[in-house]
């Protein structure tokens, strides 16, 4: 006794749900794989440089904004000079690695103020800038 199928055949044409889930893979794959460029909740017009910033993973960011009040953004809170050390403290269980986005218009006495602040408790300071031609 020959069994015979009642399925259509499909020969002619690409069944697409598999085709469907491997570009949503890929999709995805591309979306969270992709080397994300830290980007901070505040806008910075950065000064020009040649260097470009290492990579830096879990690092700590420090947003400096011209403003007229002494404060600045640690890791998207708002601080101030005493309240960036208590932070720090409890920071570098986290990560040893700090970013400085300082505004081209900020006093560099500050910069300078916040990054030896910073280097006291034992960081590492990168200062982020804007590559010519960008």
């Amino acid at each position: 006794m020959k069994l015979e199928t009642t399925l259509n055949d499909r020969a002619g044409m690409l069944y697409t749900g598999p085709l469907m889930d491997v570009i949503l893979l890929l999709l995805i794959f591309f979306l969270f794989g992709s080397n994300f460029v830290l980007k901070s909740g505040v806008e910075v017009d950065l000064p020009l440089s040649n260097s470009v910033l290492p990579s830096a993973e879990d690092a700590h960011i420090i947003t400096l904004i011209p403003n007229d009040s002494s404060e600045f953004y640690f890791n998207d809170e708002r601080v101030d000079l005493e309240g960036l050390e208590s932070r720090l403290d409890l920071a570098i269980l986290r990560s040893k690695q700090v970013i400085l986005l300082g505004d081209k218009t900020i006093n560099y006495g500050t910069v300078m103020e916040i990054s030896q602040a910073v280097l006291r408790k034992g960081f590492e300071v990168s200062f982020a800038t804007q590559q010519e031609g960008s």
